[in-house]
């Protein structure tokens, strides 16, 4: 937090930090990221389109270089041989003929976004391929959650804005306990 810290400090009183803030913030936590930058946009006009754009740039590029973890782990010989397996083989097929609905799933289906993109590195799914693909689902997420903050803002009116921050930190907040609830029950992979 301090290397964050340092950096908006470099823009003394300037409406930058909030823009970088919100660029980092993927980095750190997409989910949360994605609510904060549309609560934002929806409470105050001035963000609205911009915000927008910062985010996806900042969810696109937190992605990207994620593929390549799984390509390095190639250079490592015990892994390249693990990948020679019947049931990894298998699994690298059915990734590279599905890469559309995975990298779909990984965007939307909670803990799996991290292993399907290292997994596509991995795999060694075209990069041009995969970076296409993270950013149209990217995309979609995005304007799914900025269209429903701002649905909600209307719906809920002027008045009660201040509430739309406090709900999203309340719903990031519930979903990362009911993610570690299910993951005390789910049963671990020997």
């Amino acid at each position: 937090m301090d290397f964050l810290n340092d950096i908006l400090d470099f823009f003394p009183d300037s409406p930058l930090k909030v823009y970088i803030a919100v660029f980092l913030g993927p980095f750190v936590q997409e989910d949360a990221a994605v609510l904060l930058a549309a609560s934002l946009s929806a409470n105050n006009p001035d963000y609205h389109p911009t915000m927008f754009f910062v985010i996806l740039a900042g969810l696109f590029l937190s992605d990207a270089w994620k593929y390549w973890i799984g390509w390095a782990a190639l250079k490592n010989e015990r892994a390249r041989a693990f990948t020679e397996k019947k049931q990894v083989a298998d699994f690298q097929d059915k990734i590279k003929a599905n890469i559309v609905a995975t990298l779909f799933a990984a965007r939307f289906v909670p803990l799996t976004r991290i292993p399907a993109y290292v997994a596509c590195g991995f795999f060694r799914v075209p990069y041009w391929k995969y970076c296409i693909l993270i950013a149209i689902t990217a995309t979609i997420y995005t304007v799914i959650i900025f269209a429903s903050c701002h649905l909600l803002g209307e719906v809920i009116g002027e008045r009660f804005e201040w509430l739309m921050p406090i709900g999203g930190v309340i719903l990031a907040l519930s979903y990362v306990g009911y993610k570690i609830w299910r993951s005390k029950r789910v049963p671990s992979l020997k």
